[in-house]
Order: structure tokens, then C-alpha cells, then sequence
């Protein structure tokens, strides 16, 4: 049985409700989420599954838009219908016991209950959230946090939260070119601790320094800083520091020694982040890198590191 309910009205705030199923799926899990267009499967009897979900749910949610009193073909207000799933859903979850956080839509004002039917009014006694275009990140994640409050380990599943700030180097890398390594490094005279250290000795085995890692779309921010390595043997190095974001460049970066630079990166909903970096100029053949090494000449090779690259919820 689904956690989480979604009570919508077809015309009504329906991409609204789009919308938060797609962002607790992602959270909660498909399973564990329950919108009637997309938890019951194409020829299954909607009504015992609506009734069964409603009534047993963890959690639900009535989503509430400006067109939720909109009135029928015959001039009467649906909500007032006693047929009316929207409502037959929400008495349903308030005979049931469950709690029913409304989601108020834009700048929709909370119903007052002399306009609701009386088998429903208990709803404008229930604390309500907003989801509002201008700051849905936020409402979100307010709305997030807020269900795994009343979800705690609500039938044997444990809450989704997640950690408040993590280092990437304590996560297991999805991917990593050979150049490229984890450890503590010194960057303007300050230590990091965990941090990539993207470093060539004699040849470069990649043209570029990668290393991935899954955010499971459960963060907001990402952070570090980055720099041209204190012990570098050539001083006059500069390197360049990129940030994809489910494989689109978010950000770049260009330092030299002793003028390191922060990444601040909105990764909200982010599933992969991949930390790129290299040094212009770099000998990438191998057979000329040789010849060059050799003749005493430089490759031009990396040593550039990631500072305690962190994300944060």
C-alpha cells in the first residue's frame, strides 16, 4: 500500500500534482506514492483501489487550486456532488484518521469550512502548505520534509531522509579516469582532507581528469574549492576546474597557484555530478609526450585538486 496519497481535481492544479508525484517518487519511491493516473494500471477498477489507498495511506494530500470550486455542467459546484471523487477521497482520509496536509496552489486562499461540505470541513482546521511558482524549489522541499515527519518508519519502511552535508570522497565514485585520486591535499596554505587530487607523473593516462558520482537527487547545494596544488612542480601552471550536472556544464572554473576559487552549485534534483578538470596545453600523445620527456621538456602534465568537495540537503 502506497505511503502517500495525491487528491487532485482533473481541470484544477493537475500539473501542480504532476509535479509533486514526480519529486516524491524520486524521494519516497514510486511505490510508495499513490496519484490515480499513474498508480493504477489501465483496465483496473478504479474505485475499491481509490478507497483502498485513501483510507490506508500514511499520509495525504489534497491538493487545492483556483478552479477546486469550479462548478459542473449543471451549474453546481462538483465538490458539493456526493459522488465527487475529490471529495469522497478526502472523507475517506478524514474518517480513516490519516493525516491530510491540503496543498494550497499559487495564491489560493485556504477554503473557509461554511464552503465546504460539512462531511469535509474538518480540512480547514489542518496545518496547509503552499506550493507557489516562484519559490517551488523551496515549497518542495518544505513539503518533503513535512512527510517524512509523519512517515518515520511507517510500516517497516524507514525514512528516506538523508544527511544533511556529505563529502563526495566518503560516497563511491560512479566513474574515474586513472589520473585521478582521493586524498588530502594543501591548496593556498590551507589543508583539505578529502579532497580529488587530479595529479600525472611522466604521462597522462586521460586527456581530462573525471571522477562521477550519484546525488540520488537528494541534495541542494554542492561546494569546494579548487586550486593549483601548494607542492606543485611547475609553478606557473594554470588548471581548469568544471562542473556537469547530469551531463550539462553548470560551471567553470580557471586558477593558478595561489589564487584558488570556491564552486557554489545548485544541484537540486540533480542525479549525476561529474568533476572535471585539466591543464591547457597538456602533451595528450603518448609518443610525443616521450620524445618531449626525453629532451627534458615538459609535458605540461596536471596537479590540480579538488578541496573537500561537498554537497549539501
Amino acid at each position: 500500500m502506497a505511503e502517500i496519497f495525491i487528491n487532485f481535481r482533473n481541470g484544477d492544479a493537475q500539473d501542480t500534482a504532476v509535479l509533486i508525484d514526480q519529486k516524491l517518487c524520486r524521494v519516497f519511491g514510486e511505490d510508495n506514492v499513490f496519484r490515480s493516473s499513474r498508480a493504477i494500471p489501465k483496465g483496473v477498477v478504479f474505485d475499491p483501489a481509490l478507497i483502498q489507498a485513501a483510507s490506508n495511506c500514511s499520509v495525504f494530500l489534497a491538493v487545492i487550486g483556483p478552479h477546486w470550486f469550479d462548478r459542473n455542467k449543471e451549474g453546481g459546484r462538483r465538490i458539493d456532488a456526493p459522488a465527487d471523487w475529490v471529495r469522497t477521497e478526502i472523507e475517506l482520509a478524514i474518517a480513516s484518521g490519516r493525516p491530510v496536509i491540503p496543498v494550497l496552489v499559487g495564491d489560493r486562499k485556504m477554503p473557509e469550512a461554511a464552503e465546504l461540505p460539512a462531511s469535509i470541513a474538518d480540512l480547514t482546521r489542518r496545518q496547509y502548505l503552499r506550493i507557489h511558482h516562484r519559490s517551488a524549489e523551496y515549497d518542495l522541499k518544505h513539503l518533503v520534509d513535512s512527510i517524512r515527519d509523519h512517515l518515520g518508519t511507517s510500516n517497516g519502511i524507514p525514512n528516506p531522509g538523508v544527511p544533511d552535508s556529505v563529502r563526495l570522497t566518503s560516497l563511491t565514485p560512479t566513474s574515474r579516469s586513472s589520473d585521478v585520486r582521493i586524498g588530502p591535499v594543501s591548496i593556498d596554505n590551507r589543508l583539505f582532507s578529502d579532497s580529488v587530487i587530479h595529479r600525472c607523473t611522466d604521462f597522462a593516462q586521460s586527456p581530462r581528469g573525471s571522477i562521477s558520482f550519484n546525488l540520488g537527487r537528494s541534495y541542494r547545494r554542492f561546494e569546494s574549492t579548487v586550486g593549483v596544488l601548494d607542492d606543485a612542480t611547475d609553478a606557473s601552471q594554470k588548471g581548469v576546474f568544471r562542473v556537469f550536472l547530469d551531463g550539462i556544464l553548470r560551471d567553470e572554473k580557471t586558477v593558478r597557484l595561489g589564487q584558488s576559487r570556491v564552486f557554489r552549485v545548485n544541484v537540486t534534483d540533480v542525479l549525476r555530478v561529474e568533476l572535471q578538470s585539466y591543464r591547457p596545453g597538456m602533451i595528450e600523445s603518448p609518443l610525443l609526450a616521450g620524445a618531449r620527456m626525453a629532451g627534458g621538456l615538459s609535458n605540461y602534465l596536471p596537479e590540480l585538486g579538488w578541496g573537500n568537495p561537498e554537497v549539501h540537503s
